[in-house]
């Protein structure tokens, strides 16, 4: 009989997805090595040998997270030239993933630095709310959104949708963020537009 073999990638972004999912469900302490063998269906031998230890593979889950994120977020991008259209892009990016992959979401705004400060960057300060930043940046430059500080107008616009994001995800909103991204993203440009 031959042995089933399983490509190292496959095994890779199953623990990663469970580990994910884990960490969602019980935070980064609440999870032991042998539960995302459970969940993954990955031997503890391959866990250690493509991460090593549970710190790195928290710190690999959350890298992979987000550079996801960020991959999509560039997708959506292209094509785009106004400010007002690329904020969309984000927001809507924001909105679908809330909606198709609560998990991933979820991990992006719950993860704590429950490892060591210095491995888990907050939100803000990764690749996507840089952009967010930058793209904000140009709109005070050409005048479409108000002077002053561009990371307190990303903190305010993207307040509006991450919070929005907080709620469906707690079930205090109902509809799903699509049916109202609309409004949502009107009101979060209205914090920052230039009058």
């Amino acid at each position: 009989m031959e042995k089933r073999k399983i490509n190292p990638q496959e095994k890779i972004d199953q623990v990663i997805r469970a580990a994910r999912k884990l960490f969602v469900k019980k935070g980064y302490r609440g999870v032991a090595i042998p539960e995302i063998v459970k969940e993954s269906g990955v031997s503890v031998g391959a866990i250690y040998l493509h991460f090593g230890n549970k710190e790195k593979l928290a710190e690999t889950v959350y890298e992979v997270t987000l550079r996801r994120f960020m991959g999509l977020f560039s997708e959506r991008l292209s094509g785009k030239e106004s400010i007002q259209g690329k904020l969309r892009a984000f927001s809507e990016l924001a909105f679908e993933i809330t909606e198709e992959d609560s998990e991933m979401m979820e991990y992006m705004l719950s993860v704590r630095k429950e490892i060591r400060s210095d491995l888990l960057l907050p939100l803000c300060s990764s690749d996507a709310f840089k952009e967010v930043q930058m793209i904000i940046n140009d709109g005070i430059a050409s005048g479409e959104i108000k002077s002053g500080s561009d990371l307190v107008a990303a903190v305010s616009y993207t307040g509006v949708i991450i919070r929005a994001v907080e709620l469906r995800l707690q079930g205090v909103l109902e509809q799903p963020l699509q049916e109202i991204s609309d409004e949502l993203i009107k009101n979060a440009w209205a914090g920052i537009v230039a009058e």
